[in-house]
Parts: C-alpha cells; structure tokens; sequence
C-alpha cells in the first residue's frame, strides 16, 4: 500500500512539473509566425484517433472510416483509438503519443478526431509541439478538441480546424465547406443554409444579429465550456482584436451566463473585435428553482456583448449539429453581423 502512495505522488509530481513546463512554453511561444498546412486531395491518407472519450462502439469508427474513403482518402488508425482506460480511448500519454506520432508519420497527410467528450485538457502537457512545428498538417474536431486546436495553435502557430468529428454524419451541407477549405484551399464564405423549410418564412437556422456590422481579425474559438477551463491556463492564444466563436451542448441559460461573464472578467471579452455565436443544442431554462424567472439565451447574449459596441450575432451554423461549417483557427475572416456570414480573406491551407 505504501509503494502504491508513493507512486501516486510521483505521478502527480511528474504530472504537476510537465504542466509547468507546457505553461512556461506557451507564454513564451505566443506570437508564432502563422503556419498554413498542407491542403488535402485524393489519395492522400488520414489519421483517426481519439483525444479524448472512447468511442463507443467499434462499428461507428468502421463508418467513421468509411466517411473518409468516400472523399476518396485512405484511412490509418491510431495505436490506441480500440484501447479503453476508463471513459478514455487509452491512458493519457497513449493518447498525446497517437497525436505525436501522426504529426511525424510522414504517410499521414491530415488528422481527424473521432469524437469529443472530454480529456483533450489532460494531454496537453505530452504533445510533441516541437514535431508539429515541423510537420505541420491539418487537425480537425470540436467540443472538447477545442482544447488541443487552441494549444497547438497558441504554441505553434499552426492554423487548426475547428470541424466535423469522424464519428458523426457528413451531410451534404458540412461535406461542401470540407472540400472548399481543406482540398480547394478556397478563401471560403460561411454561410447558414437559407432554405424555408416548407414556410412562407425562414425559422430553423436563423441568425439572430445582437450588433451589426462588420469587422476583421484571426478566427479563434471553440466549445464555451472547454475554452473558460482552460482560462489562466496560459495555454491559450492571444485573443486581442480577434473574432470570437463559441458554441456549447446541454447547458442552462444560467450556465451560459456564468461562462461569458468568466470570460468577461477575465478580460477576454473586452479586446475582442467580435463575436459569434453559433449553436447552443440542448440549452434550457434548467429545472426546478433555476427556471424561476429565467432570461433567455439571446437576452444574456445582448447583456454580455452589446455594451462592447462590436459586431456580434447568434445562430451560426457552429456546434454540436451535423450541419456544420469547417472553421479555420488563426486564420484572417471577416463577419457581417447583420448578414451572418464568416469570409475567410485568405486560403487556410498551402
């Protein structure tokens, strides 16, 4: 019993020291040289692995595979993506050596995750950021992939992709932004669908504006919840005069509220240019006394953000939905608040 504290502590010694090591490396390497991957084209092979949860049964990740090879790429799967630890698809080290050793393999021309979850958080201090640096390629997931798209773009400067995870469907609508991004390398604009849905009117996928306008900066953001655990992290890139994206699954109203006035405090919120909100699925008044008098979504959204005078709007095509755009992290958009449309002024890969 007593090795087994003693090994423990060491663990979380040696966990504690890396974790060190990787703030002390990101607020050091802040302000990289934005680095555009390689785009991708047929033929070309692409990695799945699992940051994060397991997944949870092996045939999604057969269709998951199967998705790939219908935009005619060949599949290579990561040493641990069939490994279970727990909910995790492997331990954490296995999980950062699935990503090290895709960004070295020279075979692998993209990387996609599988699913979400959580745990992306506890690998950052393994990544081989040194490696990725020098074999940049592209990374592409979201939720809880917000963690290492964010680390590895504050860290290296690589422009990462904030997109469809493998396991989920591909339908026509995220396929179209997929191939304009990542294989045309088109300077892309993302734009929710516009049909009526059988109405005189359009009601589903609807842009709500909260201050029109229009603005420029680098594209950052990710999962709300993700993005404020990380805050004070120094794991983060700079968000001075960038345009900030955010979207979130199963959360209260109250909740919401709560995160953005975290990022309020923490100074975020204030030195952004501006501000886009995509899905929040699943998100309600909550239960029992949380109801009581409850605002709604778009009422804290104006709360939060109207006072900072900046272009911002709600309702992008952003989150845990199957329609969804490819969005590029560091690379240079332009928003129309009024409009709800996201340009991309630059291609996203070389």
């Amino acid at each position: 019993m007593r090795n087994f504290y003693l090994a423990t502590a060491l663990k979380t010694i040696i966990f504690g020291v890396l974790l060190t090591l990787c703030h002390l490396s990101f607020a050091a390497d802040n302000n990289n040289t934005i680095i555009k991957p390689p785009h991708l084209q047929a033929g070309d092979t692409v990695a799945l692995i699992s940051s994060a949860f397991r997944v949870p049964e092996d045939q999604d990740i057969q269709f998951a595979a199967e998705r790939m090879q219908a935009l005619g790429l060949k599949v290579k799967y990561g040493k641990y993506v069939f490994n279970r630890e727990g909910y995790f698809a492997g331990t954490d080290a296995d999980r950062a050596a699935d990503i090290n050793a895709m960004f070295k393999d020279p075979s692998v021309k993209a990387i996609i995750e599988l699913r979400g979850g959580w745990g992306s958080n506890r690998i950052l201090p393994y990544i081989d950021y040194q490696a990725i640096k020098q074999h940049p390629k592209i990374i592409m997931g979201f939720s809880d992939i917000t963690s290492l798209l964010l680390a590895i773009h504050a860290k290296t400067g690589l422009v990462t992709f904030h997109g469809p995870l493998a396991i989920e469907p591909w339908p026509a609508f995220t396929v179209q932004y997929v191939k304009s991004i990542l294989f045309n390398g088109e300077k892309a604009v993302l734009q929710n669908p516009t049909d009526q849905e059988d109405d005189l009117t359009q009601t589903q996928y609807r842009i709500q504006t909260i201050t029109g306008g229009k603005t420029t900066g680098p594209l950052l953001g990710g999962n709300l919840t993700v993005l404020t655990s990380m805050l004070g992290s120094q794991c983060l890139p700079k968000f001075n005069g960038a345009i900030l994206f955010v979207e979130d699954v199963g959360e209260d109203v109250y909740q919401v509220d709560r995160m953005l006035t975290q990022l309020q405090l923490a100074g975020v919120l204030n030195h952004i240019a501006g501000f886009v909100f995509g899905q929040c699925t699943d998100c309600t008044a909550g239960s029992g006394t949380t109801t009581y008098g409850s605002l709604t979504l778009i009422q804290v959204l104006k709360q939060h953000l109207q006072p900072l005078h900046i272009p911002a709007y709600y309702g992008a095509m952003i989150g845990h939905d199957a329609k969804n755009f490819t969005l590029p992290e560091g690379a240079q958009v332009q928003i129309d608040a009024d409009k709800g449309t996201i340009t991309m002024l630059e291609p996203a890969v070389s």
